[in-house]
């Protein structure tokens, strides 16, 4: 493993970016009573801000292209870290609005900041690390959840969300000396020409939407798991975000293997067994007779839904006919969808009914994952990668 100064500084991006994520899962509870609002209003307060995100994705590449992935970097991850400390101040609902705003721009900027910062050094370096990295946001998002709740009830929502600014501007600050100056042309996306129209292969948007799956699911867990534990099983503010932590520990574990599996058993066996774990963890999330079992059921549910975004985006970069940037630009805008927009539709839907019905309908969900799976496995193929 090459443990380069630039490969260290893009980790310590995804590892602060994953910290936020964490912390916020445990935080969706505390806004929503400062604000002593319902599920529902919530949910929109999230599609607010996941619209923002949505279209930081899509201008993001632009202002790489403009002025390089390093600096947008460091100035999304910097305007990032003090978003929590922000949202827990406001009171009134259109002030959460902006700051919601904020908030998810600067995660979607820095999302796709990092990694193109990150395919770079990959490519520079001859040599796949793009798991790994995804693995470090795992490794952050475990930790700040898992934290989250503990710090909370020691020391206050102001305490948590100024510690989580300290780290995540820190892990920044240092990193950003060492992260690589200028992304290859290649790596950013350019305006649409005239004429411009999608590929017409049916194969790119079968892959999309199994990246979209994961990631509506992931979202979902990061979201909503905290209310579920706290307002349905009855789970104290500091065992809040175990939930998550399990879901992100297995994540973790699951990324830094997955191109280890991947090589050895071949993309179609490790996505239909992805799949079969994340249908079993969800029905156990949803209907576990305690918070053990809950807890358990979302860490086999992280292990299951690691791998299909990883799996369905290398897939989709050697669709025939299609170039591989191209085709992950699409799979990409799948999965930011699901990630960023539909887990704040689902809101409603766990006001109504509460939240073990939304979890259950991620088996369902991933059940049509091994079934795809099944029916396209001419067109998965292994696709491995060296080893980092």
């Amino acid at each position: 493993m090459i443990l380069s100064p630039a490969r260290i500084a893009v980790s310590a991006l995804f590892l602060a970016n994953g910290l936020i994520a964490g912390f916020w899962s445990v935080f969706v509870p505390v806004v929503q009573k400062n604000l002593d609002i319902g599920e529902s209003a919530m949910g929109l307060l999230i599609l607010i801000g996941a619209s923002a995100g949505f279209a930081g994705l899509m201008l993001s590449g632009l202002l790489i292209a403009r002025i390089g992935s390093r600096p947008m970097a460091i100035a999304s991850g910097l305007l990032l870290a003090p978003g929590l400390l922000l949202l827990v101040q406001a009171s009134q609902f259109n002030i959460a609005v902006l700051f919601f705003v904020l908030l998810f721009l600067a995660l979607s900027v820095m999302d796709v900041a990092m990694n193109a910062n990150g395919a770079q050094v990959e490519q520079a370096q001859g040599t796949a690390m793009m798991s790994s990295f995804h693995g470090f946001w795992s490794m952050g998002a475990m930790c700040g959840a898992a934290s989250g709740g503990f710090l909370l009830a020691q020391t206050g929502q102001n305490g948590t969300a100024l510690i989580a600014l300290a780290l995540c501007g820190g892990l920044v600050l240092c990193a950003s000396p060492s992260l690589a100056a200028r992304a290859p042309q290649e790596l950013v996306v350019a305006k649409p020409k005239a004429g411009f129209s999608l590929p017409g292969n049916v194969r790119i948007y079968v892959f999309g939407l199994l990246a979209m799956a994961a990631f509506t699911a992931e979202g979902s867990v990061i979201d909503w798991s905290a209310l579920y534990l706290r307002k349905e099983l009855q789970a104290d503010v500091a065992l809040s975000g175990f939930a998550f932590a399990g879901f992100s520990l297995a994540m973790m574990v699951a990324r830094f293997s997955g191109d280890w599996l991947r090589s050895r058993f071949g993309a179609t066996a490790l996505l239909q067994g992805s799949a079969v774990l994340a249908i079993a963890g969800f029905a156990l999330a949803a209907t576990g007779p305690g918070l053990a079992f809950v807890v358990c059921g979302f860490l086999a549910a992280g292990l299951g839904c690691a791998n299909i975004v990883p799996v369905a985006f290398s897939a989709a970069a050697n669709v025939p006919g299609v170039s591989p940037g191209t085709g992950i630009t699409i799979a990409t805008m799948f999965g930011y969808f699901g990630l960023l927009c539909a887990p704040a539709l689902l809101g409603a839907m766990g006001e109504a009914y509460g939240f073990a019905p939304v979890f259950a309908g991620f088996s369902g969900i991933m059940v049509l994952v091994f079934l795809v799976a099944r029916a396209a496995r001419n067109w998965l193929g292994s696709h491995p990668q060296p080893a980092a």
